[in-house]
């Protein structure tokens, strides 16, 4: 009798947040592992059709420009078996709407103004690291001034900036510098282009021009209702809302992809986790 081959399960634009073995094949733009292959996400994937159980997206979804969310969702499809399952996570608009509100109205107005920077920053931002990264590295500076601000943010981000902060002084200290010669190289690309864009007006470059790196800016908010309209004209069915912790999908890896070590979502309370199903 001929062994039967794992199912296959994808990970798209996966970054550094992959499972590897069980059957798990995981694509981004980039790798700094063998475990993740270099794909173009937004053009045909390099998978079969009909071929995978799962496939599973966190925070991509709101990168992609929307006139070409439809093709990456058909792609999506494609790749997956009747009965398939497709996972996104992405920044949820009710969410952010609804906790602004809330803590604006309880007089709250850090808080509500960190769920401005959530919401708009990456969507508008024409440097590297924009005005979040700006306000992270103040919190950084002086954490024992706000620590309930550094709670809120972990909270609703995932970003743990006592543990990042702590990570990275390690990191200096053994002399560790991984991937040293791609940011040398990231870095004279951006002052090439930079050279290059001062040729423009500089007022159309202020309004129009973004030299943040693609996978920092964010081309659309999605909420339920917006993402149920699309997935449902790129053929899906059973759409669902799920959490960080629960599934449809049967031995989903939660603690690697959505939660943290310490069980909590990875990516925060931010997040909408939404499943749907390849019927035909």
């Amino acid at each position: 009798m001929m062994p039967q081959s794992t199912p296959t399960k994808v990970n798209l634009a996966c970054g550094g947040v992959f499972v590897t073995g069980d059957g798990w094949i995981n694509l981004d733009y980039s790798s700094a592992d063998p475990a993740v292959k270099r794909a173009d996400l937004l053009g045909r994937l390099p998978l079969p059709d009909d071929g995978a159980v799962l496939v599973y997206s966190s925070h991509f979804l709101e990168h992609i420009p929307r006139s070409q969310v439809p093709g990456f969702l058909a792609e999506c499809r494609r790749i997956l078996a009747p009965g398939g399952v497709l996972r996104l996570v992405l920044p949820d608009l009710d969410n952010l709407c609804r906790t602004y509100l809330s803590h604006r109205e309880c007089g709250e107005h850090e808080k509500a103004n960190f769920v401005v920077l959530e919401m708009i920053d990456q969507c508008v931002r024409h440097e590297p690291g924009g005005e979040l990264g700006g306000f992270y590295r103040g919190l950084k500076c002086v954490p024992e001034a706000y620590p309930e601000l550094i709670d809120f943010v972990r909270e609703r981000t995932g970003e743990d900036l006592l543990v990042a902060d702590r990570s990275a002084r390690s990191m200096r200290a053994i002399g560790a510098l991984p991937g040293l010669w791609r940011k040398v190289k990231v870095r004279i690309e951006r002052l090439w282009a930079k050279a290059v864009l001062h040729l423009l007006p500089s007022a159309f470059r202020a309004q129009n021009v973004s030299i943040a790196s693609v996978g920092e800016r964010h081309h659309w908010l999605w909420d339920f209702e917006q993402l149920r309209t699309v997935l449902q004209a790129a053929g899906f069915d059973d759409i669902e809302r799920c959490d960080a912790s629960t599934s449809r999908f049967d031995g989903f890896p939660f603690q690697k992809l959505d939660l943290d070590a310490d069980g909590r979502p990875r990516k925060g309370v931010e997040s909408m986790y939404i499943e749907a199903r390849k019927i035909d």
